[in-house]
């Protein structure tokens, strides 16, 4: 315990506990299964609709099946190389240096996969340049399609922030605070970005971001993640936390203690410095 800490009772995290673990890693796993399955299943239906790379002569089911491999190729190379990139190896580089290495390194099975095919069919590997070729057309398009996935998660990101924001006391969100605010949610991995925030709790030198999406750590000050996060309606409910009132499920009481649980299941300590604050404000 941090000096001059409150001693409040220990957080508890249902979310984090053995028993819930598998079920919700096995329930996201599920449905990122799902929706790659069916955009590969969706880009390959277009892309055998326009025979992109004279597939035209290929029967239309078999063009079909030829693109969703392929397509279904790079979402799951991309699913493993993105977090590698964006979150950790090139987390603090430009966007446009981040999408270009992505869309270098799956390309790379991308391209293996066109040459088996291709020596599937006629039984003799095509010649290196040809390799190279291939490749350069496969990196464009999925430069393409990462820039395409990236806008799709800085929008949901901006409408899921501008929500938050508007929430707030005193109307419409303005500008400054939905910049703000997607500034903190640019510090979280992907996958977080167009989450509800429901709290954030310092540990050590560290953030623990709680969100409709689940939890994520960051390396930041709760002092400057409560100064980003002005836009949305929330308050300090102790030394070590900051709530959003959006990430507020019920309030409880019990031996001269008070707990915001959170949607989550999260326990939020309510210390006695920030407990008037936190009754005016009607949670309590």
């Amino acid at each position: 315990m941090q000096p001059g800490q409150d001693r409040e009772a220990p957080v508890t995290d249902s979310k984090n506990s053995p028993a819930s673990q598998p079920a919700t890693g096995l329930t996201g796993r599920a449905v990122s299964i799902l929706r790659g399955s069916l955009i590969a299943l969706g880009l390959g239906v277009i892309f055998a609709w326009l025979g992109v790379y004279g597939t035209t002569q290929i029967p239309i089911v078999e063009r079909v099946i030829y693109w969703t491999g392929l397509m279904g190729l790079g979402i799951s190379a991309a699913a493993l190389v993105n977090p590698l990139i964006f979150d950790r190896l090139m987390k603090d580089s430009h966007p446009s240096l981040q999408i270009a290495a992505v869309a270098l390194i799956i390309s790379v099975p991308i391209t293996i996969g066109l040459l088996v095919i291709e020596a599937t069919e006629d039984g003799t590997f095509a010649q290196p340049a040809w390799w190279w070729t291939q490749y350069f057309y496969v990196v464009i398009v999925s430069a393409l399609l990462t820039t395409g996935g990236w806008a799709i998660d800085r929008l949901n990101g901006a409408k899921a922030m501008a929500r938050s924001a508007n929430t707030a006391p005193g109307g419409e969100a303005s500008l400054a605070s939905v910049t703000s605010a997607l500034a903190f949610a640019d510090r979280l991995p992907p996958k977080f970005r167009a989450a509800e925030i429901h709290a954030v709790s310092a540990e050590d030198h560290y953030l623990r971001v709680h969100t409709s999406a689940g939890e994520t750590m960051i390396l930041m000050r709760l002092a400057d993640a409560i100064r980003e996060l002005g836009g949305l309606e929330g308050m300090q409910t102790h030394r070590s936390w900051w709530v959003a009132r959006q990430g507020l499920a019920e309030t409880a009481k019990g031996d001269g203690k008070v707990t915001l649980k959170l949607k989550s299941g999260a326990e939020a300590p309510v210390s006695r410095t920030y407990q008037k604050a936190v009754k005016d404000a009607g949670w309590l």
